[in-house]
């Protein structure tokens, strides 16, 4: 352990940077809890990894898997699919994680009972195998429908992950971190992007005969969590609410290093740390309330708002859209790398931001950037031909333009707002519609993007510009400023970026007098 907090208090650099003066806190609190620190780090590494690799895993390879796709429905079906034939099934292809995503969220009621730590890193972990799997015998089986129901698995996985990482981090983080820690979730995928991007180029694992190597790559990852889950308890929160508190004294001992005779002085030490959650009300009771009912709708629509800026459009279609504009050939593998490398550069300042300026300039003005950029998008892909290379890096500039507003603040701050413009006891509920909304808005622009842009070229971005621009309108009217309501030691401000969720149900809503960003 002497190693492990050797190791977490030299990083503990990089937060000054983010959080200047108050980073002390974060420091302090690594070295008192070095251990559970790094077991969140990992955990949170290990099970979100898997979601950004599976979002981009069809980017760069598309046309081998296209080609795999295409010519096995010929063999089994008898069918021979038409261009637009085509691209709507690729479009379900793609968007088939989508709705494992969806299903996911729909499971994280009835699987909450098992408790965060078990459905993270045992149940989560044995579907992403299955998937994985799935996908991976589908090349040998020559059988396409294996491999969509495989994809399907692994967006159940990303639905269940997204909600269950938050809510392990919330039971055993110490509150004063517990900002910090969410900030990593989003920073996990931006990394599981990365690596899928590099390995699915074609001299690593992207060509005709090496993409199986590809798409099983994850379940390696659910296989070391699986082994992991029986070495690290179940989390003291949740076997307190069961009543088992022999197990959660030895899971206290476990993760916090607490050593005291005194069993009540544990557990008082415990709930010092890692304050309980307040009880949730449920998505129907929520809604017989007006004031939180329009939260939640507001929260629904910050959610679809993130999406129809074109974030997941984006990330699987990227090599399309350069390709159609007659982009540099040898650069268009390499730019989904790029792309998921400059987010986590551009998420820096953004954990900054999402603190000390107000949620709802930064969130409008980003938006008026990406609405920009999307009109910029249009317009160099209309322009675009084989012999006009500036339009192809106008649109190069105008989708680097684009990632700066998505990055700056659209995308982290939907993360959070939804359980910031509601009461803490609502939290979960608003979050839920917002999650639910997110993959709902994510299966409608994968599916009919693709086929759009094959039939009316550049005019396909009006799927983003309009939605957009009505959901800015709504927003600019209705969006009030949530931040820092609730009043908390400024101190501890400072630390709570709210990247994630799971920060809101135990501050609710925040307000404080900072100056905007612009």
């Amino acid at each position: 352990m002497d190693l492990i907090k050797d190791v977490l208090k030299t990083s503990a650099a990089v937060p000054n940077a983010i959080f200047g003066q108050n980073s002390f806190m974060i420091r302090n609190v690594v070295e008192d809890q070095g251990k559970v620190v790094f077991i969140c780090l990992i955990t949170v590494l290990f099970s979100i990894l898997p979601v950004g690799y599976n979002i981009v895993l069809l980017n760069v390879p598309e046309k081998v898997i296209q080609s795999f796709v295409f010519d096995n429905f010929e063999n089994i079906f008898g069918l021979k699919l038409s261009p637009t034939e085509e691209s709507l099934v690729w479009a379900l292809t793609v968007s088939s994680q989508g709705v494992g995503a969806l299903i996911g969220c729909i499971l994280v009621a009835p699987m909450s009972k098992f408790g965060a730590k078990h459905v993270l890193m045992c149940y989560n972990n044995v579907i992403l195998i299955v998937g994985s799997l799935l996908m991976f015998v589908s090349y040998w089986m020559a059988f396409p429908i294996a491999f969509i129901t495989g994809r399907i698995l692994t967006g159940v996985y990303t639905g269940l992950a997204c909600a269950f990482a938050p809510l392990y981090l919330q039971q055993i983080i110490p509150k004063n971190i517990k900002g910090s820690m969410s900030c990593f979730l989003h920073i996990a995928v931006c990394f599981g992007s990365s690596l899928g991007a590099i390995f699915s180029l074609p001299f690593m694992f992207g060509s005709d005969t090496t993409w199986p190597i590809l798409v099983v790559l994850p379940a390696v990852l659910g296989l070391i969590m699986l082994s992991a889950s029986y070495f690290i308890p179940d989390t003291p929160n949740n076997l307190l609410q069961l009543g088992r508190y022999t197990e959660a004294i030895e899971s206290i001992k476990f993760y916090y290093d607490i050593e005291d005779s005194d069993e009540d002085e544990i557990i008082k030490e415990y709930w010092d740390m890692v304050p309980e959650m307040p009880e949730q009300l449920s998505l129907c009771s929520a809604f017989m309330n007006s004031s939180i009912r329009r939260g939640i709708l507001l929260g629904m629509v910050v959610s679809a708002t993130q999406i129809f800026s074109g974030s997941m459009v984006s990330i699987s279609y990227s090599t399309e859209m350069f390709s159609a504009v007659s982009f540099v050939d040898i650069l268009v593998p390499f730019l989904p790398a790029l792309g998921s490398i400059i987010s986590i550069l551009l998420t820096i300042p953004a954990l900054r931001w999402v603190e000390t300026r107000g949620r709802r300039p930064l969130l409008l003005k980003t938006l008026m950037f990406c609405i920009a950029a999307n009109v910029f998008l249009l317009m160099f892909t209309l322009l675009s031909s084989e012999k006009s290379g500036w339009a192809s890096w106008g649109f190069a500039a105008a989708f680097f333009m684009y990632g700066v507003g998505y990055n700056l603040g659209v995308g982290p701050v939907a993360y959070f707002l939804p359980a910031e413009l509601v009461p803490p006891e609502a939290a979960s509920a608003s979050l839920g519609a917002a999650v639910a909304v997110n993959w709902i808005c994510t299966i409608t622009t994968t599916l009919f993007y693709y086929p759009l842009s094959k039939t009316i070229g550049g005019w396909s971005y009006l799927i983003f510009i309009i939605p957009t621009s009505l959901f800015s309108m709504i927003l600019w009217r209705l969006l009030p400023e949530t931040k820092f309501h609730y009043k908390i030691d400024p101190l501890e401000i400072r630390l709570l970026t709210d990247l994630g969720p799971s920060i809101a149900p135990n501050y609710g809503t925040l307000d404080l007098d900072e100056p905007t960003l612009f």
